[in-house]
């Protein structure tokens, strides 16, 4: 059993010889010193330091990642803006186009109702004068 408890030290990170001391401290045969429990402390704050270590590895690459997010979506948000300004002044433009060309289409109508209505009184007074 103290092989296995040497070996799983060893796989968490604690140092060679701190494995070995924490090993010897939990054998049935030894008996425990205050010496023993520092061991065990010694052991306990290797772990938590290297815990704390890959925490901090961690967060660290988190943020970089979360920064790198942040600066592409900035980006995105420039190029939307981009395209959006563009789109709307494209709308306008075909706006302003449509507008001219229903104006036109507006004047055309009047201008050949207002010669239809001309010709139809100018036959109707004709052909009340003559007879």
């Amino acid at each position: 059993m103290g092989h296995d408890i040497y070996t799983q030290l060893k796989d968490i990170g604690i140092s060679e010889e701190l494995a070995h001391q924490v090993d010897k401290a939990l054998s049935p045969e030894h008996v425990a010193t205050k010496q023993d429990l520092l061991v065990m402390q010694e052991a306990m704050l290797q772990s938590q330091l290297k815990t704390d270590t890959r925490y901090m590895e961690l967060s660290n690459k988190i943020d970089r990642v979360d920064s790198k997010v942040d600066r592409i979506h900035t980006d995105l948000n420039g190029k939307i803006d981009r395209v959006h300004t563009d789109l709307n002044g494209k709308i306008d433009r075909v706006d302003s186009t449509l507008r001219v060309e229903i104006a036109a289409i507006s004047r055309q109508f009047w201008i050949t109702f207002g010669g239809l209505i001309t010709t139809i009184l100018s036959v109707f007074t004709v052909n009340w004068y003559f007879h």
